[in-house]
This record gives structure tokens, sequence and C-alpha cells, in this order.
């Protein structure tokens, strides 16, 4: 399995490349805080992604949780009010925290 810097460092590569290659067409008009938001978004799906995969699952579940939420919100403000935002991560956070316990009893039985 490639190593999650690896990968990391390849999503966002890819997705920046993409983002420039869309903007320097005309295609969209983007602006800087929304970049930041959709290559932030972008690392938190792999980070979910690869948590899937990974003996941690709940460390890279949680980050990239996180690391998804802030970036939808920093991507759409106006569209996403950041209150929803912080409730879906609280949200996604708790649902982690309930798997992870709920694996670690099934574990001890």
């Amino acid at each position: 399995m490639i190593s999650y810097g690896a990968g990391a460092l390849v999503t966002v590569l890819a997705t920046a490349g993409a983002l420039l290659l869309l903007v320097g067409a005309g295609v969209i008009p983007i602006q800087p805080l929304t970049a930041a938001g959709i290559i932030l978004s972008a690392l938190g799906i792999y980070t979910v992604t690869y948590g899937a995969a990974s003996r941690e699952p709940l460390y890279y579940f949680l980050w990239g949780g996180i690391a998804l939420v802030i970036g939808t919100g920093i991507s759409t403000p106006s569209t996403v009010n950041p209150l929803i935002a912080a409730g879906i991560a609280l949200i996604f956070i708790a649902g982690i925290g309930a798997y992870a316990i709920a694996k670690k009893s099934r574990r001890a039985t």
C-alpha cells in the first residue's frame, strides 16, 4: 500500500493542477480561498479513503472528516452556513467515536 504522505502529495498536486487547468482555460473563475478549500476537501476525501484501508481507521477518519468539513466551509461560505458545517463535523466525530468504541468492545468479547 502507498504511504499516506505520498498519496496526500499526489492528491494535492493533482487537485491543484486540475484547478489551474480549469482556471487557465477560462472554464471557471475561482478565488484563491475557494481553491484552497477545494484542495483541502480533496485531501479530506483522500484521508478518509486511506483510513478505510489502514490499521488506524479512527485517526484517518477523524482528520479526513475535519479537513473535508473545513474545506467545504472555506470553498462555499455563501452556500453552506458555518454553523451547519460545524454541526456536521461534530456529528461525524461522534459517529466515528461510536464506531471505534463498538469495534473495541467486539474485540474484547
